[in-house]
């Protein structure tokens, strides 16, 4: 025969069976808004039966429910699988932040951005190539110039900027992933205590480890191990940040400054190292914010490093290319050698085709500061590719002849200039005049001499003027004439748009930078189409680690209902039980008394 008190025994561990699945019920209920909680069930299991003897045969009688354990509802395959994507996801994210950050820095299309203002100051030498001479149109070359340089240097400053703000962020990326690491190097030890009777599941702490782990798989590429005693081992990129037996290796930064040679970049660079080595760590391509910070600042395709690279190469046309051409062309004041883009005078006009600035190209571009400082610097800018104080030679209609005319001296006409008329008869006479034809004066051999110029005119007499006719000819004496007015001007703005050069690829200025931005386009785009599409991916994972773990408001009232009818019927049945044992206790044996 069983126990006279068994059944008390059955209906006891029922009630305690249910009401801790309703406990149960109750904490996914309050936790269903948690950040990483899992829905936990009570597992319930047959107690073990204990052996009776009714009538002839050996029966075993139950012996009613047990809480075997109480565990989470958690899939360990989806969680790597979305750790390894949320990785790939926070690395396009921020690599596509990084680049629309970058078209900011260039602005373009806008009225404000280089291409801009480089068609400006391309306009501005097409301007001053149809009158070399002119003041206003030397001024806007100027003026274009120094707005060329600030629109680089602004550019320059702005990535300079970024690449400092990405230094911040690094720092603070690297203390946040060492604060994570050491969270879960603390959550194993805990969770290894609470589970080590082997009754015990750590549920909660387990919750919050794996949390924390999808925090850390969002910095850096994470690789996942459990050991037996329920311990994480956690490597990035082959470097162990949280050891199973207790140790949490740290992650630091080291700051070099890059704006020497072979860099000259002009920023500091923060790179990250392992504390126990002190090496730089090379973290997995593509994944983590960690990474795509690095990238955004050191790639030198799609980083700052690249467009900072192509501002110099940019520099270096203007300071090399623009400069040769500059400097192989005179100013007004018939002086050539000398730079548009550089150092002035006082630095002797630097050759920047053999020599190379020790800050950088960036740093060194400016305008001619003998062209901006004064009035009279504009005489420097060159437009004329030949030296001469002499306009071109204007032959009278009915010329029969034709006529050179060169000068030697200094002019002392000051800035006005001085018309000459010229006449040669046929026996090759010549006489010249300084009062539009009103007087001539003989010139013996074709030479004389006005306002400090020795003039020689040599006439082609074949075929000679009529006997009773002469060749007039008209030229000009100033400080600033030209024989070719305004070709060196052309050669300038083609340079600017037409004009290949090796230190751009073989390509104009122009073009390159165009390509350029073209090319910060498509690696725009295709960084927000990489998150679009990431970002699919990510959320069908969370969506199935969700169906697994996620706590349904509809599942639990109906679990509640269920046990909550559990109790009470064990309950019940208890009050029949103990109805019955008073029966027996109370009112047994009184027959007869």
């Amino acid at each position: 025969m069983g126990s006279t008190f068994g059944g008390l025994n059955i209906l006891s561990r029922s009630l305690y069976a249910n009401q801790a699945s309703l406990e149960t019920v109750g904490h996914n209920i309050a936790n269903a808004g948690t950040d990483g909680y899992s829905r936990q069930r009570v597992n319930l299991v047959t107690a073990s039966p204990s052996g009776e003897v009714y009538g002839r045969n050996k029966n075993y009688s139950g012996s009613g429910v047990t809480v075997a354990s109480i565990t989470r509802a958690r899939d360990r395959f989806t969680d790597e699988q979305l750790w390894k994507e949320s990785s790939s996801l926070s690395y396009s994210q921020t690599s596509s932040a990084a680049l629309t950050k970058m078209e900011g820095v260039f602005t373009e299309p806008s009225e404000t951005g280089i291409q801009t203002v480089l068609n400006r100051f391309w306009t501005s030498w097409q301007t001053l190539s149809t009158d070399a001479s002119d003041s206003s149109a030397r001024t806007a070359v100027a003026q274009q110039g120094v707005a060329l340089v600030n629109a680089v240097q602004h550019a320059a400053e702005q990535l300079r900027d970024t690449a400092a703000n990405v230094n911040t962020e690094v720092v603070a990326t690297v203390n946040k992933i060492n604060q994570i690491s050491e969270s879960i190097n603390k959550l194993n030890e805990q969770i290894y205590f609470t589970e080590f009777s082997g009754t015990n599941n750590a549920n909660d702490l387990r919750d919050s480890r794996d949390l924390l782990v999808d925090e850390l798989s969002k910095l850096v590429d994470v690789s996942v191990k459990e050991d037996s005693t329920g311990r994480y081992t956690i490597q990035t990129s082959g470097l162990t940040l949280v050891d199973a037996k207790g140790y949490c290796n740290k992650l630091s930064t080291e700051t070099t400054a890059k704006n020497t040679p072979p860099d000259n970049l002009s920023y500091d660079v923060t790179n990250v190292v392992f504390v126990n080595t002190g090496n730089v760590v090379n973290f997995a391509d593509g994944k983590g914010e960690l990474k795509a910070l690095l990238d955004s600042r050191d790639s030198s395709t799609k980083g700052i490093k690249g467009y900072m690279n192509n501002l110099e190469k940019v520099s270096q046309f203007l300071l090399q290319d623009f400069n040769a051409v500059h400097r192989s062309g005179y100013g007004t004041d018939n002086t050539n050698g000398r730079n548009f883009f550089g150092d002035g005078n006082a630095a002797g006009n630097t050759d920047y085709t053999l020599v190379t600035p020790t800050g950088g190209w960036i740093n060194a571009l400016q305008v001619n500061t003998d062209i901006t400082d004064s009035t009279s610097g504009l005489a420097i800018i060159a437009a004329k590719t030949t030296f001469s104080l002499v306009s071109a030679v204007t032959a009278d209609e009915g010329n029969t002849g034709k006529a050179t005319v060169s000068a030697t001296g200094t002019y002392t006409g000051g800035a006005t200039p001085q018309d000459v008329k010229v006449r040669v008869d046929s026996s090759g006479n010549v006489e010249y005049s300084i009062d539009d034809g009103t007087t001539y004066t003989a010139a013996p051999s074709g030479s004389f001499t006005v306002l400090g110029m020795s003039i020689n005119i040599a006439v082609d007499t074949t075929p000679t003027p009529a006997p009773t006719a002469t060749d007039t000819y008209d030229f000009t004496l100033s400080t600033g004439n030209n024989n070719a007015s305004g070709d060196n001007a052309i050669l300038l703005g083609n340079c600017l748009k037409t004009k290949p050069s090796s230190t751009l690829g073989n390509v104009s200025l122009d073009s390159f930078y165009q390509a350029m931005i073209g090319t910060l386009g498509v690696q725009s785009q295709d960084a927000q189409r990489l998150n679009t599409n990431q970002k699919t991916v990510v959320d069908q994972l969370t969506n199935l680690r969700a169906s697994t773990s996620g706590v349904n408001m509809d599942e639990e009232m109906t679990d509640m209902i269920r046990f909550q009818k559990g109790y009470n019927a064990s309950a019940r049945v208890l009050t029949a039980m103990d109805e019955m044992l008073d029966k027996l206790i109370n009112s047994t044996g009184i027959v007869g008394r």
